[in-house]
């Protein structure tokens, strides 16, 4: 079984502590135009109160304390404002630009000997490179985090530096240390009564037992975490212990329960944007439905692990964090150098009296410094552009992988289907024909009710044929992406109360089969939306060509929809537009000028 360890922030205990209470429509009241101090400490209260559950509004409203603080010069609250964002974008999976924020805290704490403020700095950079991996880096940050925190007497940040501590004796395979850290914070909890700290703390011990094979023992201290989790409302700590209670159902072969928490994970997870722990939950489902013996599940479970992955684990992850690392270092110690520097050449200058010789050293310092950013600019707006490049064709080559996939499969299963279980129940039709024929001979009542079999066992046959032909229809394949369309449309509208009008120009030979299929993958999941939602009495299609590409347009005076809201619920408009970006189209959803909808599809051919 696969539990996870959990690591404390500290900002809301530091020098900077942040006050609870403000509504939204106080904040929103606001005129930053002429900010004062208590304005913007308001604003980022606001935000802490909300960067859990509402992560995107919460960067916006620091993004504008950062505006606002850095108008006024107030240093105090740039940091602060610096650290929470650090957190919010850390819970989002930007680990880069997260430690990036985290560092311009620290500069400025630095600068203010704020020694608390410090102390969550280097806290929340540890948490950073202990998920990434980097123990030793990250335990030299807890430690300087806990040696502050004991200097100041910061009784909260001590338990948790002392927890975070443990969780990486822990991930070193060191359990005796790792329980010796998590009871010293346990004990500091109890005795203080904060109890988000002892949830996380149980959480940590609860998976040492079950790491140890102590599956009850475990499931008892992940439940007492999961229920202080809902008391203290910490959504996110909630889905780790759905996600350490899952795991042990798992070891003891309890799948229903199983199931249950990594579904109760994944809706909060989706819910609240918590992307890095997608990875974990479906990563367990993988394995849960593997043990299952269910395939299918198991194979989406995993497509799901890819695709978040590849969003959170790119190849210049590493480097990205050690690049903001060392940009740091190498900014403090130009600072010292040129301190050095300017105090020498005062020196100098105070003896030689020489005010021509200053003004040209001076001069020459500033010409290379803007020599030196000019050519650290061009280099990084290079490497920026050819990261982005490889991250867009990556992203393409998955989808593209995806969507091949999914074709092959059908084609798979409309084979089988047809050549398997449709020729099979062919020839028992054909069997039950000739026993209906002799019975009727010998007694009409027993014929009767094999014929009437017979009938029923033929209207299995054509179900199997139809969904076949809709798993991937033949009349593609032989005969081209017109007739496919055409017979889609005519089945699609056989039944129902709505007249439909197919017109293609300027098409007369076949195209790649990968463009075929899309299109009419596209054009099918229109059609069905247009039955099933928009009330239409009327569609037209059409299929025109030119000379760079292909278009597609499907009109109808239904009631229509509003696009944005929608795309982000509906499987169908998520499945065109990922069908779209495979052939390297373009897909647009406006309202129609009969009052409906009209959805283009732009495809190129070159």
């Amino acid at each position: 079984m696969k539990c996870i360890k959990i690591s404390f922030l500290l900002f809301s205990l530091s020098a900077s502590l942040f006050l609870f209470g403000q509504s939204e429509n106080s904040i929103n009241l606001l005129d930053i135009s002429n900010p004062d101090s208590t304005q913007i400490a308001e604003m980022i209260n606001e935000t802490h109160r909300i960067y859990r559950n509402q992560p995107e509004r919460a960067l916006k409203l620091i993004e504008k304390s950062l505006i606002a603080a850095k108008e006024a010069k107030y240093e105090m609250l740039q940091s602060r404002a610096f650290s929470l964002k650090g957190v919010v974008l850390k819970n989002k999976g930007l680990f880069a630009e997260a430690i990036e924020s985290h560092l311009n805290s620290l500069r400025i704490n630095e600068k203010l000997g704020a020694k608390q403020a410090m102390a969550t700095n280097y806290n929340d950079i540890g948490i950073i490179y202990k998920t990434m991996e980097e123990y030793d880096q990250a335990l030299d940050s807890y430690l300087k985090s806990n040696a502050i925190c004991e200097e100041v007497n910061m009784v909260r940040g001590r338990i948790m530096t002392l927890n975070n501590i443990g969780t990486i004796y822990e991930a070193k395979n060191e359990f005796d240390n790792a329980v010796h850290y998590y009871n010293l914070a346990y004990t500091d909890a109890l005795k203080e009564g904060i109890e988000d700290a002892q949830a996380i703390i149980l959480n940590n011990l609860g998976e040492i037992y079950a790491e140890n094979g102590k599956t009850t023992i475990a499931q008892n201290y992940f439940r007492q975490t999961l229920e202080l989790d809902k008391k203290t409302g910490d959504e996110i700590g909630s889905i780790y212990s759905m996600l350490n209670l899952a795991g042990t159902f798992i070891g003891t072969g309890t799948y229903d329960s199983a199931a249950f928490y990594y579904q109760s994970a994944e809706s909060k997870a989706n819910d609240f944007g918590a992307n890095q722990l997608l990875a974990f939950i479906y990563g367990g489902m993988t394995e849960l439905y593997k043990q299952k013996k269910d395939y299918k599940k198991a194979f989406e479970a995993s497509l799901k692990l890819q695709t978040v992955k590849d969003s959170l684990y790119n190849e210049s992850r590493i480097q990205q964090l050690s690049d903001a690392e060392t940009r740091y270092q190498a900014e403090k110690k130009d600072q010292e150098i040129a301190l050095l520097k300017q105090e020498q050449l005062v020196k100098e200058l105070s003896i030689q009296q020489h005010q021509a010789e200053r003004f040209a050293l001076v001069s020459l310092i500033i010409l290379g410094a803007m020599i030196i950013w000019y050519l650290y600019k061009r280099n990084k707006t290079r490497q920026n552009e050819l990261f982005n490049k490889r991250l867009l064709k990556q992203k393409e080559l998955h989808l593209k992988a995806i969507v091949e996939t999914q074709e092959s499969e059908r084609k798979r299963i409309a084979k089988d289907l047809h050549d398997g279980i449709g020729q099979t129940l062919s020839g028992i039709r054909l069997a039950m024909e000739n026993i209906s024929y002799k019975l009727e001979q010998k007694d009409d009542s027993e014929g009767a009710k094999v014929k009437e079999l017979t009938n029923t066992l033929d209207q299995a046959c054509h179900e199997v044929r139809s969904i076949s032909h809709q798993m991937m229809p033949r009349v593609l394949q032989e005969d081209g992406l017109i007739p496919a369309i055409e017979d889609m449309l005519e089945k699609s509208f056989r039944h129902a109360n709505i007249t439909c009008h197919f017109e293609h120009f300027g098409i007369s030979e076949r195209f790649a089969e990968n463009l075929e299929i899309s299109l009419y993958r596209i054009s099918q999941e229109l059609v069905n939306n247009i039955i099933k939602h928009s009330g239409a009495s009327e569609v037209q299609v059409q299929l025109l060509r030119n000379k760079k590409q292909l278009v597609l347009l499907v009109e109808d005076n239904g009631k229509g929809f509003q696009f944005e809201k929608l795309k982000a619920k509906g499987i169908g408009l998520m499945n065109i537009t990922s069908r779209v970006e495979t052939v390297h189209g373009e897909f647009n959803l406006e309202p129609s000028p009969v009052s409906g909808t009209l959805a283009t599809i732009r495809v190129p051919l070159n």
